[in-house]
Parts: structure tokens; C-alpha cells; sequence
């Protein structure tokens, strides 16, 4: 029995529904590492600066921003794999309890909440020059 001094909870979810989330978020997981899309893929897709025709300035310069892109990419697939299996083992907490999920799935979640800590990096604080234009002027009330 709930206990009657705790607010009641924001979201109620079935069991059932979360079971067919998580199945559906396996799908994705699974879809996404059947086409290929891993990072061991994206850093596959590296190419020295010799396969650009050498040293030639503007070339160095598209090598440069190749390399770039495929860091980004090799970046985001993990990312994208990683925060999908965190829904699926939130999904599996929110269904049996934290208690009952076994101790390896906990320990994966917090091993991917560091490293999306890692990879984010928070916005630039805004500030009324950059939303008002100039220092000083505010929306009328």
C-alpha cells in the first residue's frame, strides 16, 4: 500500500507498456548495429591526408575537415547507441524497481550517465545583449 504522505506520481506507466518500449528500443538498437552503423564503422571511414593528392594547401585543409566529420560521427553513433540501451535499462528500473534490476545493468547506467557527462558540453550562458541587443534594454511588462 502506497504510502499516504508521498506525492502521487508524476507519470503511471503499465507494466505492459514498458515491456513494448523496451522491445521497441531493442529493435532500434539492433536495426542501427545490423546496417553497420557503429563506431568502429565511422572510424573505418578515415583516410590520410596522402589519399587527398598530397600536400597541397587546399587538400591538407579537406583532409582536416573529413577528419572532423568523422570524429563527429564515430561521436554521435555511440552516443546514440549508448543513450538508447540507457532507456532500455531506465525502462527495466522503472518497470521492476532499481533493487531488482541486476547490479551490471545499474552499474552500465551510471557507466554511460559519466560519459554523456563527459561528452557534454553546455550551451553558452545567454544574456540579455544577446537576447535584447543591447546591454540595459528589457521587454516592456
Amino acid at each position: 500500500m502506497p504510502d499516504e504522505s508521498s506525492p502521487p506520481a508524476d507519470l503511471v506507466v503499465s507494466t505492459e507498456a514498458l515491456s513494448q518500449f523496451r522491445g521497441r528500443l531493442d529493435d532500434v538498437l539492433t536495426n542501427t548495429q545490423t546496417a553497420g552503423l557503429t563506431p568502429s564503422l565511422m572510424a573505418d571511414l578515415r583516410m590520410d591526408q596522402a589519399n587527398y593528392g598530397g600536400l597541397i594547401p587546399g587538400m591538407t585543409q579537406i583532409s582536416h575537415e573529413f577528419g572532423h566529420a568523422v570524429d563527429r560521427l564515430e561521436a554521435f553513433v555511440r552516443i546514440q547507441q549508448d543513450l538508447i540501451e540507457a532507456l532500455g535499462i531506465a525502462t527495466l528500473i522503472s518497470e521492476r524497481g532499481f533493487e531488482n534490476v541486476e547490479a551490471e545493468q545499474r552499474e552500465r547506467l551510471q557507466q554511460i550517465m559519466a560519459g554523456l557527462a563527459e561528452d557534454y558540453t553546455p550551451p553558452p550562458e545567454v544574456t540579455d545583449e544577446d537576447l535584447y541587443g543591447r546591454p540595459g534594454l528589457r521587454p516592456l511588462p
